[in-house]
């Protein structure tokens, strides 16, 4: 009995050879992060063909010159394109206006946001509605806002003139003069996009405990105080995040001047993005546009460097 039982136990049953035989699956594809993997894949595509490859074929591009009528008849120039960008006058008036737009546009946002943000961080009837209204200009396109403020700025039945001459201020030119049009879309932009700064605002303000600010009120801290003591310091992270994507954001302006002004008047809402468009479409010149797109590049990363360590260090202290 004992001698047929041990047979039986050494002998394998026939699933247990087929499991011997099966070849083993690592343990990365029995795990979750193989799905993670596949629900990856298309995004990682995505990425690489249309940014990392794009890129690259940008920075080849902007060392030839040709034009897109015919590529073919390409020629090598190595550091032409930058050669040429240094003495171009009306590069540099761009780069100018551009960052002057993105200054002028982050400066009243950040406040602005921020001030909403807190009036709004309440818990009252309709207080969610007026958020809603806040922040629908964010999610309407950027060519939408441009067309209608260009009715708005008309210099002669615009909205804009009709509500200046009825408390009795004279009519301006806005979009038509050299002085007024780079501060007319300054304004536009901060009526399309401070909802932006609001919503993240809001949302950093909500995260911070009531309790802090109750134990200050008790210690008799103004509301001054607080927001200098309590508030600002717990929304480091979200105001040096604030502050670095709508810079971001503002230094990539091209609908305000594609729709709007064309450019002008002498230059004045010139963007850099609007004049890289005209020498690669209307010129006909994709290397010197080429090579414009990647100092715009290169002062977004410089520019957004700078504002981080800025404002963590200056938070920090």
């Amino acid at each position: 009995m004992t001698t047929t039982a041990t047979a039986e136990t050494a002998t394998p049953s026939i699933s247990e050879q087929k499991a011997r035989h099966r070849p083993s699956i690592p343990r990365f594809f029995r795990s979750e992060g193989w799905t993670g993997l596949l629900f990856l894949t298309p995004f990682a595509i995505l990425l690489i063909v249309f940014q990392y490859l794009a890129f690259a074929l940008m920075v080849r591009n902007s060392l030839f010159d040709y034009s897109l009528l015919n590529p073919a008849n390409e020629e090598f120039i190595g550091l032409g394109n930058f050669v040429r960008l240094l003495g171009d006058s009306r590069a540099h008036q761009s780069i100018l206006v551009t960052l002057l737009f993105a200054a002028g546009l982050v400066i009243l946002q950040i406040p602005c946001g921020l001030a909403l943000a807190m009036l709004l961080n309440r818990k009252r009837r309709g207080v969610s509605l007026i958020r809603a209204v806040v922040f629908l200009p964010v999610v309407v396109s950027m060519v939408v806002v441009s067309t209608m403020w260009l009715f708005i700025y008309s210099p002669e039945n615009g909205l804009a003139n009709s509500f200046l001459e009825a408390i009795g201020i004279p009519a301006q030119p806005f979009i038509t003069s050299a002085s007024q049009a780079l501060p007319s879309l300054i304004f536009m932009s901060l009526w399309q996009q401070v909802g932006f700064s609001m919503i993240l605002f809001l949302a950093g303000l909500q995260s911070i405990p009531t309790e802090l600010e109750e134990a200050a009120v008790m210690d008799g801290a103004n509301a001054w105080q607080r927001f200098w003591h309590i508030i600002l310091p717990l929304l480091n992270r979200t105001l040096v995040m604030v502050v670095v994507v709508s810079t971001t954001f503002a230094l990539q302006a091209f609908a305000q001047a594609q729709v709007m002004t064309s450019g002008g008047p002498e230059g004045s809402t010139n963007f850099l993005l609007y004049n890289i468009y005209t020498f690669g479409f209307t010129h006909q010149q994709p290397g010197y546009a080429s090579a414009m797109s990647i100092v715009l590049i290169v002062i977004v990363l410089i520019v957004s460097a700078v504002q981080m360590r800025a404002l963590r260090n200056r938070l920090e202290d």
